[in-house]
């Protein structure tokens, strides 16, 4: 809901939002990974062409795989393919950093080629140090996205935040109107919260793209919201953002992804 001193401004506030996709898990409690290797999933079983190798590290050890998104299975987007597979692998000495992440896309007609179905070489021990810790089904709803108060790309402006961001808006709230303040945290962070495709997100130390100028203009491709203690590392908060420029999500080139990882304090 947007706060009440904004009301005002809702058509300059419409102006600004995106289209999302978010994303929700459905716990699996079975091992090993019982749905098809085509399924949208943390964890489990990826769907991998005979005629790839599968992902290894410089060691040659192989990457877990962590996130997987079959986007038949997405709603349409103009934003994003129709069919098609994105995968995220970690390392299996993974320490948030960048190059213990492993990207790839599977393209629509390699989706019809021979798959590997033996991953017996995956043992119980590589997942140790990953972050999530369920298998997890994904399912998908359309939607948009609002606002964010730490997204660098969001730039709403009012008479009323007298040339400060939203975020410098809102700490002053905190100590002058809770009210109000309570209001500005529901729209502009809990719109950006949660895991999901697009749109604007959420940053628990600030936006990466605001010190890496060749991303400054790059869009949201993925957030992983992960805060449920069931599916995540439960001592901290993560939030993984894949960032993508517009051209290169419309070329269905994923080679130039910039991946950053976020854990709370």
């Amino acid at each position: 809901m947007i706060p009440q001193i904004l009301e005002k401004y809702k058509t300059e506030l419409e102006s600004y939002k995106r289209d999302s996709i978010l994303i929700s898990e459905n716990e699996l409690r079975i091992n090993p990974d019982p749905s098809d290797f085509k399924t949208s999933k943390y964890l489990g079983y990826p769907f991998i062409p005979l005629t790839m190798e599968y992902p290894k590290d410089h060691n040659g050890n192989v990457f877990i795989p962590t996130i997987q998104i079959n986007f038949a299975e997405v709603p349409k987007s103009d934003l994003f393919p129709e069919k098609g597979i994105l995968q995220v692998f970690l390392s299996q000495e993974f320490n948030f950093k960048q190059e213990d992440c492993f990207l790839q896309y599977i393209a629509e007609e390699q989706l019809e080629l021979p798959c590997l179905t033996d991953f017996s070489f995956l043992k119980d021990e590589f997942y140790s140090k990953n972050p999530f810790k369920s298998i997890c089904q994904l399912n998908f709803e359309k939607s948009v996205s609002w606002a964010s108060a730490t997204d660098s790309q969001y730039r709403f402006q009012c008479d009323e935040f007298d040339g400060v961001s939203v975020e410098e808006y809102m700490w002053d709230l905190m100590d002058e109107d809770e009210d109000t303040y309570e209001e500005f945290y529901d729209f502009f962070d809990g719109e950006s919260r949660g895991s999901r495709l697009g749109g604007y997100g959420y940053f628990l130390h600030g936006d990466i793209r605001n010190i890496k100028s060749h991303i400054k203009n790059d869009i949201l491709l993925l957030q992983i919201d992960g805060s449920d203690e069931s599916i995540y590392n439960g001592e901290q908060d993560v939030y993984l953002h894949l960032f993508i420029s517009e051209e290169d999500l419309k070329n269905r080139d994923f080679s130039r992804v910039y991946i950053d990882w976020e854990v709370s304090d």
